[in-house]
């Protein structure tokens, strides 16, 4: 084998690599490189190469995008390659590209030990190897290229298991009562609702609250503007039985569409949600309050509290955890870290999956019940919902004006500042007070307004936030309190497995509700 291999890998994602190359050539990298998955950019697999064709303790010294931390990238390549003998010695996660090219690329050194290693290498000769990472001394430089011994995805923790869900899957908007549908002629209207109920108030047992992403994001106090109607647990005779009135509304509004679909669910099953989410219900049912924030793509980190009462759409997250120190975690950066690391994305925007980022998640130790964070959590929260009231605007807009540079309001500029000691309040809740008292008062570490010049990934272009260089110490810690607890739980045969209930796994079916 060599030596020394340096070099410029090109980059491609699997689009471009399918798109640029023979058929079945992506294919044929997963076969190449055993365990690839096909999601991974095209460097990974030249990390793969290079890595094989290297003698014992020889080195490669390799350019990436910053990619080659994440994702199935990471898993791919780093991960794999640090599993099968692999040490990085050297790694710069971000280095503006010395030529034309407006870019910022990763650049990695790799030594090959010939055995897996877990702790700081070696004595060579007379001098010690440190790993440098960034121009600094780390114990170890892990797959994510941060200071830890976490390569491998962060694992479901059982503290968090059984809180998450995503609403409820109607298939079929006919089940609402909602004037908008009505005029279009898919739904019933609110006056045929308030009709029915006045001639049997029996039927107000079965018609909810109906609330969904354009509520819980436009709507200044998340108002439901919709009702709809649930029999998912009544049997048809029941049904026609108990509640004819309704029965007649869902077959003429669910029933023809239901017909027409070619499975046994929809003809047979018609007056039933596709997912009514009972475990949900159950989660929530003694809880005054509930959060919820958007199952779909959007530009923001945002968490609401709800009111349980009601049924919840499919694109909303919806989570059995009722208090403002809890409403002061999610909201916080340091969650938006973790979330906008590890869940996908459409364009840069946030598509929050709670298998991924909340499940997954360390919460500081005892949080629910921590007076800092109720305090903190409840004035950030009073402050955002009065400011929402008095300039009639829901969370998207009140965020388009936190993140807007040109935004100088008063209101604004004391939510950024609540916001920033609500994230103290969080750091220093997990025992990092160095972290809080660096973002409080070290010019480098402040959150300000990122641009193209002063930040380098897309996600955060645009946006009031920390800089880099704390987005990253914060991720690395939080993955190694990650692999702590996930081991504590293990030790005493605590397990998350089936945990996710009714999150992501269903937001395929995102069709039916509002954007």
């Amino acid at each position: 084998g060599f030596n020394a291999i340096v070099g410029n890998p090109p980059f491609a994602g699997k689009n471009t690599i399918a798109a640029g190359n023979r058929p079945y050539y992506p294919v044929w990298l997963q076969q190449v490189h055993d365990g690839a998955h096909g999601n991974a950019d095209l460097v990974a697999h030249f990390f793969r190469r290079a890595f094989r064709l290297l003698r014992e303790d020889g080195t490669f010294g390799l350019i990436a995008t910053n990619t080659i931390g994440q994702g199935d990238t990471r898993a791919t390549g780093l991960t794999t390659l640090l599993a099968n003998g692999g040490a990085i010695s050297h790694a710069t996660r971000r280095l503006k590209w010395p030529g034309e090219a407006a870019v910022v690329v990763s650049v990695v050194h790799m030594r090959k030990l010939g055995i897996a290693v877990h702790a700081p290498p070696v004595l060579i000769d007379t001098n010690v190897l440190i790993p440098m990472l960034d121009g600094r001394p780390a114990r170890r430089i892990s797959a994510y290229l941060v200071e830890g011994d976490l390569d491998t995805s962060p694992r479901p923790l059982a503290a968090n298991a059984r809180k998450s869900f995503q609403g409820s899957i109607l298939l079929g908007m006919g089940f609402t009562f909602d004037d908008e549908a009505a005029a279009k002629g898919t739904a019933a209207s609110l006056a045929d609702m308030q009709r029915l109920i006045a001639n049997n108030p029996k039927n107000a047992e079965r018609i909810f609250p109906y609330i969904g992403g354009e509520e819980v994001n436009a709507d200044p106090q998340h108002r439901h503007r919709r009702f709809a109607i649930n029999v998912s647990d009544l049997t048809e005779t029941q049904l026609r039985a108990g509640y004819p009135d309704l029965c007649v509304i869902i077959e003429r509004y669910v029933k023809p569409d239901r017909q027409k679909a070619d499975d046994d669910f929809s003809q047979n099953q018609w007056w039933r949600y596709l997912r009514p989410r009972p475990e949900m219900h159950r989660a929530i049912a003694n809880l005054p309050m509930v959060l919820a924030t958007n199952a779909q793509a959007s530009p923001h980190s945002c968490f609401a509290l709800l009111q349980t009462k009601g049924i919840f759409a499919n694109s909303l997250n919806i989570f059995a955890l009722a208090t403002l120190a809890t409403f002061s975690v999610v909201q916080s950066s340091v969650h938006e870290v973790f979330a906008r690391f590890f869940s996908s994305s459409l364009k840069d925007d946030l598509r929050y999956n709670p298998s991924d980022c909340f499940l997954t998640f360390p919460f500081p130790v005892a949080f629910e019940t921590s007076p800092t964070l109720e305090a903190a959590g409840q004035a950030y929260h009073h402050h955002r919902a009065a400011l929402m009231i008095a300039n009639n605007e829901g969370l998207t807009k009140t965020y388009n004006r936190f993140h807007d540079p040109a935004c100088d309001r008063p209101e604004i500029v004391k939510l950024r500042e609540l916001h920033g000691a609500m994230d103290r309040a969080v750091l220093t809740a997990y025992g990092w007070t160095d972290l809080a008292e660096s973002i409080a008062t070290d010019p480098d570490a402040m959150p300000r307004h990122l641009t193209e010049e002063t930040e380098d990934d897309h996600k955060y272009q645009g946006r009031y936030f920390w800089p880099a260089p704390i987005r990253d110490e914060v991720l690395a810690r939080l993955l190694a309190l990650n692999a702590e607890r996930a081991e504590e739980e293990r030790k005493a045969g605590l397990t998350a497995a089936g945990a996710a209930d009714d999150d992501a796994d269903d937001t395929s079916a995102d069709t039916e509700d509002d954007a």
